[in-house]
């Protein structure tokens, strides 16, 4: 059985120089962190659920909550994918 993991995604407060805007995915899964970034502004304030389900996908986890919004924040619980 997996354990549920925190997903938090938030603008970076440190952009990449080669971004304007630097968006960071955080996972945090017993004593590790997985981090992905790319370059996208939340829209209208606000992230994409489907983008960051695909974010955390890519990190071989899978959203078992709904993302929930709190400053300027996006938070969701997490599970590692099963096999490979």
């Amino acid at each position: 059985m997996n354990s549920p993991c925190v997903a938090i995604c938030q603008l970076s407060t440190q952009p990449q120089k080669d971004f304007d805007i630097n968006t960071e995915l955080l996972i945090l899964e017993g004593g590790r962190v997985h981090v992905l970034t790319w370059d996208a502004e939340p829209r209208d304030g606000g992230f994409d659920d489907h983008m960051l389900n695909d974010r955390v996908s890519a990190l071989g986890f899978m959203v078992v909550t709904d993302w929930e919004y709190l400053d300027d924040k996006a938070y969701a619980v997490v599970e590692r994918r099963s096999g490979g």
